[in-house]
């Protein structure tokens, strides 16, 4: 048995609520000694405890049935245990307990209680639980009810009550009178049953006590208890208890009526002539006051006398046939009057005090009475008015001030002086609650003004919403000075927008009466998300007001981070923006929306509007790419720039030759990874062969050349990696046109890359990408920057607007959204290319054999624990290559541990399942591409595939870029049947039309960039249904991550739309995810 079963035992057997008090004896060191015998199974706790005074020893033994785990008796030679002893089984006063207390670790350890046999439930002699104890389970108990008569001794005025019992369901006038109070205390504590006649046997196995009727039994037992502490008593003297009355001590005869005053109270001996049903009401009793003159002098009556004092502490009352327990405030208000009017109802007060009657006692009646009769000739001399409020605002010396002023009738002063004109009676309890409102509120007096101390974002709260509090009770007014918050609505708002000298739109607005100065700071607190700005006059500005606050956030897009004068130039790219923005808000107070509208409608009638397409164009265009090339010619008659960020395999590299072909003498760069340069040149010789492109590739020397005579050529296309290596050769030469393939490759604004392609000098600038967002929003501001410099701010004020708000504010994403969508086209597959075959795509779970499971869990296990310790450490941000590391050999091992483990034995289960799909797949008849991030696993898996006897192509980073076509073709127009790519080499820019089978090995942390690799396939010109099946080890870090870029993806989804999800891996995942893909 432990401690706490012990404990449990222990307190359900025993009675008394002494435990407090035991801890204090054992805290105290008052336990002299305890000792603990065996006797047959009996074990006796014997101690002895000095009294908390000092002056005490007492013995105590408790016995305890070691068998059946029951407390037998319990003794102790305190007058405590010798009062209560007979009252209730097992009493344990406070010595008994800390008895009990000091010993459980003795009792633990004793023979008898030390066996191996538990029981799950202790159950108590009684036959009650500690659930039991705890729920209180008497719901099949019938309630018993308890009425009070109450007595008054008519010599000596003291209080008793006597009670009457029966059950809830039973009249008044069938209860039983309790004849024997303390044989009823000892029945209930000792659960004893009484009959006190045929239709009531009280007995608390079956009955139950509500609440108001325990709270009433304890008030009895103190009462009684109060005459059991004294080791004296006077014969002469009346017992508490006596019989059926309880004689209520004097000091007592209040809290009495605050514990009956639920129950039904009669007033019976010592009231009225007859016994009656009264009520007890915690208010004042509402005596009438009538004040007249008579003969020169101030009669003042109580019409029906002073209420009766029920004791001596004149805190309790009766009045008419009501009890009334009024708080302490009024029982020293009404104390002098009962000495007054004791034994009269008028007395009479000379007119020479006049003043002090009129000034002063008038109040004070009513403080004490709601019922205070004038006569005509009183009221005549004073102001008897209701009383109302008005609070007068201003600020002196940068403080808000407070002059609170009374109103009686027509005379109105301040609330901290009398009126001078006239005796005012005041109601000085609705004045109390007033300044009260005001101190609750942060009014603080300062002789007799307020000032509110409390600092400014509460100052503005209060003027916003607590104001209504002192409206709700009086009059609010303002100074000329100051108007607490200054309102901007539609009406004080007002803007006209102008063609400017250039290529930009100009407005000039007034925010009302504001002073121009304070624009820009205003503009700063909105941009700062602060609902408030506090104007140099030291009124306050709402900015959550809802036509400013439409304003301001106009403002915020398309002004600099400076205003002057109320002026603004607009660029016109952000024109679109402005006016689909003033037309969503229904905003009317800005003329001169016709240039804004001009604009608008070029964009808008995209679809309709059809530039000529160029004849010598080798191919001819969809008609979604129709539209695209009307997008491409739009923008550029504009002067703007875009993205076309096309699902992969729509043909953005054919849009934008189209766009360049409409525009003959023009000079134009085009910005690609390197493995496409020489697609770029295949696709200028298909489309427009009668075009001079350039690849500016070679030697430096060759690059060089090429470029000092750049005027030779209509296109130039280099590399990522080139352009950062020639950027200074590019440095004095003004291009056209200048277009990013991949854009993508500049998603990092602070890189090698976007930094060398934001140098060139070209008019108009495009980007191409399927995924202009991989991960971050931040990726899509360093393209915009590129584009259309400052079109989207700094990279500052785009990281507070939009990036850190990005996922808390969903309004962030639909502004952004609105600024981006002009500039962006974007279209899917399914949604433009109706002839386009299906695409089925279907996962395959792999079940790891024995060995490949203990080791991929094996190292798991190690490198879980090893980054929990650095999270431990706080070492994960600075050791996240050291966790790539693991991250990647644990992906190795769910496709083959041999490229990780020289001596590894066993086999793969994903090659093995890729063999299988790849035999049934040839043998039905089809070509297949086969993706993996990992060179060496495509190499084990060229090596399975020869040991077969099956053909195939083999494409990685390696292989030069002069040779991929080459392969390329080789594969479309030959007999291969599979095609080995690595995911980042050949994942884009390549036309493998020829497949019909996508087969992705191992899952990469970004969908988009598996859907760019499969899109190699599913593309214009492919003619079969496109199945395309991805490998995934079943219970491996292959589901987690596949599991991680679903949620991530739906983030990105919500900008710009699918297929954007995240591609920067383990740099975006948080510790706790990088935990999980280990587990």
């Amino acid at each position: 048995m432990d401690r706490d079963k012990l404990l449990q035992i222990f307190n359900e057997q025993i009675s008394g609520k002494n435990h407090v008090k035991a801890m204090r004896i054992i805290n105290n060191d008052l336990i002299s000694s305890v000792n603990i015998e065996n006797e047959d199974n009996l074990i006796y706790i014997k101690g002895n405890v000095i009294s908390e005074s000092l002056f005490n020893q007492y013995e105590t033994q408790i016995e305890i049935d070691a068998v059946n785990k029951e407390i037998v008796s319990t003794y102790c030679s305190c007058p405590d245990y010798e009062n209560n002893e007979f009252r209730s089984e097992n009493y344990c006063c406070k010595h008994l307990v800390a008895t009990f207390y000091e010993s459980v670790d003795d009792i633990l350890k004793n023979s008898l209680f030390n066996d191996d046999k538990e029981e799950d439930i202790f159950q108590s002699k009684n036959n009650v639980d500690t659930l039991s104890m705890l729920l209180g389970d008497e719901k099949h108990k019938e309630e018993i009810k308890i009425e009070i008569y109450v007595n008054r001794n008519q010599w000596d005025n003291k209080i008793s009550a006597e009670f009457r019992i029966g059950l809830s369901s039973m009249n008044s006038n069938e209860l039983y009178v309790l004849k024997n109070l303390k044989q009823f205390l000892m029945a209930l504590y000792n659960n004893v049953p009484i009959n006190y006649g045929k239709k009531f046997t009280f007995n608390m196995s079956n009955n139950k006590l509500s609440i108001k009727d325990k709270v009433l039994i304890d008030f009895i037992q103190m009462v009684s208890s109060l005459e059991e502490s004294h080791t004296y008593r006077s014969k002469i003297k009346k017992s508490n208890i006596d019989g059926k009355y309880v004689h209520i001590p004097d000091y007592l005869v209040r809290e009495f009526f605050e514990v009956v005053k639920d129950h039904r109270v009669y007033l019976d001996e010592g009231f009225l002539y007859r016994c009656i049903e009264t009520e007890i009401l915690e208010k004042y009793p509402p005596i009438e006051f009538d004040l007249r003159m008579s003969k020169g002098n101030y009669i003042l009556k109580l019409e029906n006398g002073p209420p009766v004092p029920l004791s001596s502490r004149n805190n309790v009352f009766f009045y008419g046939s009501t009890i009334y327990i009024p708080d302490a405030e009024y029982c020293t208000r009404i104390n002098p009057y009962l000495t007054v009017f004791n034994g009269v109802r008028s007395v009479a007060l000379p007119a020479s005090k006049e003043e002090f009657i009129l000034r002063n006692l008038i109040p004070q009646l009513n403080l004490l009475s709601d019922s205070v009769a004038i006569s005509r000739p009183i009221k005549n001399k004073i102001v008897n008015e209701k009383c109302e409020f008005n609070f007068y605002f201003d600020e002196k010396r940068k403080h808000i001030i407070l002059t609170t002023k009374v109103k009686y009738g027509s005379f109105e002063f301040n609330i901290f002086e009398d009126c001078r004109e006239k005796i005012i009676y005041r109601d000085s309890k609705r004045e109390l609650e007033i300044l009260g409102l005001l101190r609750s509120l942060g009014f603080e007096r300062m002789g007799n003004e307020f000032r509110l101390m409390w600092g400014d974002d509460y100052v503005f709260r209060f003027f916003k919403s607590e104001i209504e509090k002192l409206q709700n009770v009086g009059g609010v007014f303002y100074s000329e000075n100051f108007k607490g918050i200054r309102s901007i609505n539609s009406k004080n708002i007002s803007g006209n927008i102008q063609k400017g000298k250039y290529d930009y739109l100009e407005m000039k607005f007034k925010l009302g009466d504001i002073p121009e100065d304070e624009t820009t700071a205003i503009l700063q607190a909105f941009r700062d998300n602060l609902k408030y700005y506090k104007l140099k006059s030291g009124e306050y500005l709402d900015l959550e007001e809802l036509e400013l606050k439409k304003f301001l956030k106009l403002l915020d897009v398309v002004s600099p981070k400076k205003i002057n004068e109320n002026y603004i130039q607009i660029p016109k790219n952000k024109g679109i923006y402005l006016d689909e923005y003033i037309e969503q808000n229904n905003i009317r107070y800005i003329k001169g929306k016709s240039e804004l509208k001009k604009i608008r409608d070029k964009l808008k009638n995209i679809d309709t509007i059809e530039f000529k397409e160029p004849d010598n164009l080798g191919e001819k265009l969809r008609d979604y790419q129709k539209t695209g090339y009307n997008w491409f010619k739009m923008l550029d008659y504009l002067g703007f720039g875009g993205i076309l960020g096309d699902e992969m395999g729509l043909g953005k590299t054919f849009q934008a030759i189209a766009f360049l072909i409409s525009n003959p003498n023009s000079k134009s760069l085009i910005v690609v990874p390197t493995s496409l340069v020489y697609n770029w040149i295949h696709e200028f010789e298909k489309f427009a062969p009668h075009m001079k492109a350039a690849a500016v590739n070679g030697t430096k020397k060759e690059r060089k050349e090429l470029i000092d005579n750049i005027d030779k050529w209509d296109v130039v296309i280099t590399t990522y990696n080139l352009l950062k290596r020639d950027i200074t050769m590019y440095r004095e030469i003004d291009f056209d046109y200048c277009i990013l393939d991949e854009a993508q490759y500049i998603k990092n604004p602070h890189s090698q890359n976007a930094e060398s392609v934001k140098k060139i000098r070209a008019k108009t600038r495009f980007a191409l990408s399927g995924t202009p967002i991989e991960n971050s929003v931040m990726e899509l501001w360093s393209i915009f920057d590129f584009i259309m410099p400052g079109y989207l701010y700094d990279e500052k004020r785009f990281s507070v607007r939009y990036y850190k708000r990005f996922k808390e504010e969903p309004v962030v994403i639909e502004d952004l959204n609105r600024l981006i969508k002009p500039f962006v086209l974007r279209r899917k597959k399914k949604d433009v290319i109706k002839e386009l075959p299906q695409k089925i795509e279907k996962t395959i779970m792999v079940n790891m054999d024995k060995k490949q499971k203990k080791v991929y869990g094996t190292y798991a296990k190690h490198a879980l624990a090893l980054i929990e310790k650095k999270v431990e450490d706080d070492e994960f941000k600075s050791s996240k290559i050291e966790i790539l590391a693991y991250i990647t050999k644990l992906r190795q091992l769910c496709l083959d541990p041999s490229i990780v483990m020289d001596n590894y034995t066993g086999n793969s289960a994903k090659i093995e399942a890729l063999m299988e799909l790849l035999v049934q797949s040839i043998d039905e008849g089809h070509k297949i591409l086969v993706f993996s991030q990992f060179t060496s696993v495509l190499k084990n898996i060229a090596g399975k595939i020869a040991a077969e006897s099956i053909d195939y192509s083999y494409l990685d980073g390696s292989v030069p870029s002069r040779s991929r076509m080459k392969i390329v073709e080789d594969f479309n127009n030959g007999n291969n049947p599979v095609f080995l790519i690595s995911l980042k080499a050949g994942g884009t820019g390549l036309n493998l039309t020829s497949a019909d089978v996508v087969i992705h090995f191992d899952p990469w942390w970004n969908p988009a960039v598996e859907e760019q690799a499969t899109d190699r396939a599913h593309r214009i010109g492919q003619k079969h249904v496109v199945e395309v099946i991805k490998l995934v080890a079943k219970g491996t870090i292959e589901e987690k991550i596949i599991q991680l870029q679903r949620e991530k993806k739906k983030l990105i989804d919500s900008l710009i739309g699918d297929g954007l999800s995240g591609d920067s891996g383990i740099t975006a995942l948080s510790e706790e995810e990088i935990v999980n893909l280990f587990k």
